[in-house]
């Protein structure tokens, strides 16, 4: 390094984690792993506990959207769509960890510290006003979590299906009807 930023020699790399640096880099590349994995195995049912695969998918979904500035995941995104899908991944990593919080599993220290890691990452890069939709976005987790334990209209593996389609269908329209203000 010279001074300016430095770019890790690693290809591939997002360059807005390059860029940084510090606890940001850090924070965004561990939620992106730890929320990916961990997402992936609940969803997969490795690591079963109440609502783990409707948390589990959530949380891997908004990993996989959340992948910092990737060209492919930018591109289909449009024009700002770096900014979208660190965003949009916020809010769904978010959306997850409240379906947690409905659980029995909202006591973990490792639920509550994701969750302090996402606001932090969001407030360290966007400002404290792009927390305020990450709020709703972790409530609306913990309110469809709260749902699915007191219903079970079509059987709870049924709602629990329905309420995962229901999120990722919620964030997407979300998602559309922002990027209808820049068409």
């Amino acid at each position: 390094c010279d001074g300016r930023v430095c770019r890790p020699a690693l290809p591939g790399v997002p360059a807005l984690a390059a860029e940084l640096g510090g606890t940001r880099a850090f924070l965004e590349w561990w939620l992106i792993l730890f929320l990916g994995t961990v997402g992936l195995m609940k969803a997969a049912g490795f690591l079963p506990h109440d609502l783990s695969q409707v948390a589990g998918l959530v949380e891997g979904v908004g990993a996989a959207v959340f992948l910092p500035r990737w060209p492919a995941v930018v591109g289909l995104l449009g024009k700002g769509g770096g900014d979208r899908s660190f965003k949009l991944g916020c809010w769904m990593i978010l959306a997850g960890l409240g379906v947690i919080m409905s659980t029995n599993k909202r006591k973990s220290p490792t639920c509550w510290s994701q969750i302090w890691f996402t606001f932090e990452l969001m407030r360290s890069t966007k400002g404290m006003a792009a927390c305020r939709p990450a709020v709703i976005a972790l409530f609306m987790g913990l309110a469809g979590g709260l749902v699915l334990q007191q219903t079970d209209v079509f059987g709870a593996k049924a709602a629990k299906l329905a309420l995962s389609g229901g999120l990722v269908s919620a964030a997407a329209a979300a998602h559309r009807r922002h990027m209808s203000k820049y068409a």
